[in-house]
């Protein structure tokens, strides 16, 4: 029951941070400097980068901690339950494995840019319908813990 308890709180806290947010002020963590410093990129655009980089690494980091507490609980449960588990684990690993590859090709992708173009946008929003199935796929698999 205590389990349950820490992974709904993990799981809401997780759904909490990651709602979108205008990241476009002048108090948050010198934002501002950063879309003054890159010229030529269109700012939705480069605001979008950033929510997601803050969104995607709230997440992992999250998800991370649920995976490695219920790898920790497992010997604490009867056998015939332990297997199941282990399946769970494993598989909650292997989505945040596959969230993490995204992210890191997303942010590449999203440094390449040096100009915006309207030709690329395409591609934009193609990788960014990745991340959020992605992400879903993730809770899904974090889900299977209760």
């Amino acid at each position: 029951m205590k389990t349950k308890f820490y992974i709904l709180a993990v799981i809401a806290i997780m759904l909490y941070c990651c709602q979108q947010k205008d990241w476009t002020s002048t108090d948050e963590n010198g934002l501002e400097t950063d879309l003054d410093d890159v010229s030529g990129i269109n700012d939705n655009l480069l605001r979008k980068w950033f929510a997601l980089n803050k969104e995607s690494d709230s997440i992992i980091k999250s998800a991370q901690l649920i995976i490695d507490q219920q790898r920790e609980q497992v010997e604490s449960h009867p056998q015939d339950e332990r297997e199941n588990l282990t399946t769970c684990v494993d598989d909650a690993q292997q989505q945040l494995d596959l969230l993490k590859k995204k992210v890191k090709f997303t942010k590449r992708f999203a440094a390449d840019i040096k100009q915006y173009d309207p030709s690329l946008q395409h591609t934009i929003d193609s990788l960014e319908e990745d991340y959020v199935r992605e992400k879903y796929k993730l809770e899904d698999a974090l889900k299977q813990f209760r």
